[in-house]
């Protein structure tokens, strides 16, 4: 495969993450990896996608840091861009949660390898589900206890249907183990005695045990939606009922669910006949194909300094999109190669200027539907 998806998270201390912020920024703009990293003063919470090449210097280049010298990754390997654009932001939290949490109450870290040996003789535990419900539409562990929520804020409001539990071994597991750390914690510092949560999460495990005591396939986000791990079809269609893990969004923008939906019923494009006739219905476009970067903007006379990594020539139709700057699309009507000369088409590593009336910003990537 030439890409390889990556995530990788830490809960640490981190004095300076507007520094950090800049640094990842620069790294994958140079490297061209797309993804979202957010880095707060509680730690980091990654997902990156690039070359594979590109993704072993991005690895070599954080673990230089000292702070991450540990840090460890799960992949999967891909045979394109798995994301459309690069987020690197400064939060609050890296993963929200909305309650203060000791993550030094956190619960024991359980290997993949335990967790089997654990369910292969049948041990006497609670395994808890900490994703959203619709993750675990597409797959999850045998018998485990899946929340009524469909953010990861809303795990604190479950906390009272979870104390029948309180005096039982608890297992807690989510995609990669950055949200079951931070609700193990939770549980325990509510009175929760034996919690423990699944290191690496579902990825490591199933890259050891493939269906092997977890059925179904893995939700992940990024543009898959789902990774598919070989494992059997649990999910259902929720128009037609037929066994399938592929999953769109609602085309009502008023509703956006997000729905486990078959190939053939995805023509409908929404999940209810309500949702059919309502008048505002998302706008559907062809996957899009990175083609450039933008170097420059010119706002006074309005005019982008594009590098381009493929041809483009008058008449394309070209989509703009940044970390805060809205996607939007414009068809070229005029295109100046780098001394100023009007050309009619352009050609893989030149320079380009074009008239752009939206406010671009400066690393903005730039695609072609493909």
């Amino acid at each position: 495969m030439e890409y390889r998806v990556i995530t990788f998270y830490k809960y640490i201390p981190i004095e300076d993450p507007a520094r950090l912020r800049d640094d990842f920024r620069e790294f994958c703009t140079k490297n061209n990896i797309l993804g979202r990293i957010l880095i707060g003063e509680e730690g980091i919470n990654g997902a990156a996608c690039g070359k594979s090449e590109k993704i072993e210097l991005f690895k070599e280049n954080i673990k230089q840091n000292s702070v991450f010298s540990d840090l460890t990754f799960r992949q999967h390997e891909y045979h394109e861009q798995a994301y459309h654009k690069l987020v690197v932001r400064v939060r609050k939290e890296i993963v929200a949660f909305g309650e203060e949490v000791d993550l030094s109450k956190k619960g024991k870290y359980l290997t993949p390898d335990e967790l089997k040996n654990m369910l292969d003789n049948k041990e006497d535990l609670v395994i808890i589900d900490a994703r959203n419900s619709y993750e675990a539409k597409v797959g999850k562990f045998e018998n485990a206890v899946v929340l009524p929520i469909e953010n990861f804020r809303e795990f604190p409001e479950q906390i009272g249907s979870l104390k029948k539990y309180q005096n039982k071994k608890i297992v807690m597991y989510c995609t990669g183990g950055i949200r079951c750390e931070k609700a193990s914690a939770y549980l325990s510092q509510n009175g929760f005695g034996d919690v423990y949560h699944l290191k690496g999460g579902i990825i490591d495990y199933l890259d050891k045990y493939p269906n092997d005591h977890f059925k179904g396939n893995c939700f992940v986000f990024d543009d898959r939606l789902v990774a598919d791990t070989g494992g059997e079809l649990v999910g259902k269609c929720e128009i037609c009922n037929q066994p399938s893990t592929s999953l769109i969004n609602c085309h009502n923008l008023e509703c956006d669910k997000l729905f486990i939906c078959c190939e053939k019923c995805q023509k409908k494009k929404c999940c209810s006949i309500d949702c059919m006739n309502s008048p505002r219905q998302r706008i559907v476009r062809k996957k899009l194909k990175e083609i450039g970067t933008v170097r420059n903007y010119y706002s006074k006379p309005k005019i982008a300094e594009i590098m381009i990594k493929s041809d483009v020539k008058i008449g394309t139709n070209l989509f703009f999109s940044g970390e805060t700057t809205e996607e939007f699309s414009v068809t070229v009507k005029e295109i100046r190669d780098i001394h100023g000369n009007n050309i009619s088409s352009a050609h893989v590593g030149m320079v380009i200027t074009i008239p752009i009336l939206n406010k671009l910003r400066k690393n903005d990537m730039v695609f072609i539907q493909a």
